[in-house]
């Protein structure tokens, strides 16, 4: 909280109107003797010093906060201010201006407290709600403790905060049976034996076996030592990639339409929350941001926050160059679930999963651009689009010739061919050397 700027106490026009009133009225009553004219004068006197003798004799402190600082989309914040020191305060008036993502409750955004005499406090508050997942900006916010009868008044500017709105996830759920990974926690049993729950055999005893896994039956029955083998408990390992050169579509919150960013940023916290309320490690590459951010695979609901905290700072970069473009990513494991998410406008994205698969690794595209990208007012940028969507849809068949799915994100299931099939390659047989 930084309070910019913050005045003494001061008459208002209200009072600076009574005293003129009060005192033509009286002289003009007293010049011309009108009885009447002087009954009316009188009250505006009256209130006008009786104003000045209850002024308040000390500034208020203001002490501002916001809570909670981050929130999900359509989750409402809260601006609260307590002033002390309100010994003659009347009431409390706070406004705040609007933001963009940011609905005030009310509307206005102006929010009123009335002041007992005897209260030692007064706190006067106003929600937000948020629509769009970001950073905003809130404020800054005007106070105004106003005296009796509206005569003096003091003001502040409360300025300074800022709350990260976090992407609301879509509903996501896959019900194929994910790849064989190379971890030691988590759901997904692993192609290789060691040590774990799951049943893989009973096999001689080896040198290095623990005592504790000895198969005593079969031992006893064959005369020689038997252990029983298991396979270990092992984990996933999802590399997500966002694509986050531009922005295609129009965007209205939570509430209205999705861009194609939205539509990124949000299937990527889906699939994150998805694969790690499963147990599985997720790291998270974000390209061609105007901030370039990675996190590192990990797992477990911090690790989450961790993600939906870089994706809520995801900014478009249109004027990155193009020599900048393109680099495919690195440090991606043996073994790891690549899955890019990306609205395939630029060849870019396209380029960089042939790269990844390339490497023998299971990568998998997901479509983000809206369905009615392409209509538009102006025949001429319609006309632009529907050639840009052809030469898209040429672009995109070359790529899955190649062995790369590219799959329209539609929520629950969107994922399900692409992991029955990575499932099918690692129960395959394999060729090795002998």
């Amino acid at each position: 909280m930084t309070v910019s700027t913050e005045r003494p106490w001061r008459a208002s026009p209200a009072h600076f109107r009574a005293v003129a009133i009060g005192a033509v009225g009286i002289a003009v009553a007293l010049l011309f003797r009108v009885p009447m004219l002087l009954v009316l004068s009188a009250p505006f006197v009256l209130v006008s010093v009786w104003s000045t003798m209850t002024r308040p004799e000390r500034n208020p402190t203001l002490a501002g906060r916001i809570g909670p600082a981050a929130v999900r989309e359509g989750e409402a914040t809260t601006w609260t201010a307590e002033l002390t020191d309100v010994g003659g305060v009347d009431h409390v008036i706070a406004f705040a201006p609007e933001r963009p993502w940011l609905e005030a409750k009310p509307s206005s955004g102006v929010a009123t407290v009335a002041v007992g005499h005897d209260d030692p406090t007064a706190t006067v508050a106003i929600p937000m709600r948020a629509t769009h997942w970001g950073r905003h900006d809130i404020g800054p916010i005007n106070i105004v403790s106003v005296a009796s009868w509206g005569a003096f008044r003091w003001k502040s500017l409360d300025v300074g905060y800022q709350v990260t709105t976090l992407p609301l996830p879509d509903v996501f759920d896959a019900a194929s049976p994910t790849h064989r990974a190379d971890g030691l926690v988590g759901l997904n049993r692993s192609a290789h034996p060691g040590d774990g729950n799951e049943f893989a055999g009973i096999r001689p005893f080896q040198s290095g076996d623990r005592l504790r896994r000895i198969n005593w039956r079969r031992s006893l029955r064959s005369d020689e030592l038997h252990v029983t083998a298991t396979y270990a408990d092992q984990d996933s390992h999802v590399a997500l990639f966002i694509d986050a050169l531009a922005d295609f579509g129009p965007s209205g919150g939570i509430d209205g339409p999705s861009s194609s960013l939205d539509t990124t940023v949000r299937a990527a916290g889906a699939i994150s929350e998805y694969f790690l309320l499963r147990g599985d490690r997720v790291s998270l590459r974000v390209l061609d941001s105007r901030f370039t951010a990675t996190v590192p695979p990990a797992s477990g609901r911090s690790h989450l926050r961790r993600i939906l905290d870089v994706l809520a700072t995801v900014e478009p970069d249109m004027y990155r160059p193009v020599s900048a473009q393109g680099r495919a990513p690195t440090m991606v494991p043996n073994g790891a679930l690549a899955i890019m998410l990306s609205p395939l406008v630029s060849p870019v994205a396209l380029q960089r999963a042939t790269s990844i698969a390339s490497r023998g690794l299971g990568v998998a595209v997901i479509d983000t651009l809206p369905d009615d990208v392409h209509l538009d007012d102006d025949a001429t940028t319609e006309l632009a689009w529907r050639i840009r969507l052809l030469e898209r849809r040429r672009e995109v068949r070359l790529v899955q010739q190649v062995g790369v799915p590219v799959i329209a994100w539609r929520g629950p299931g969107s994922l399900d061919p692409f992991l029955r099939e990575i499932a099918r390659r690692s129960s395959a047989p394999r060729m090795a050397r002998r």
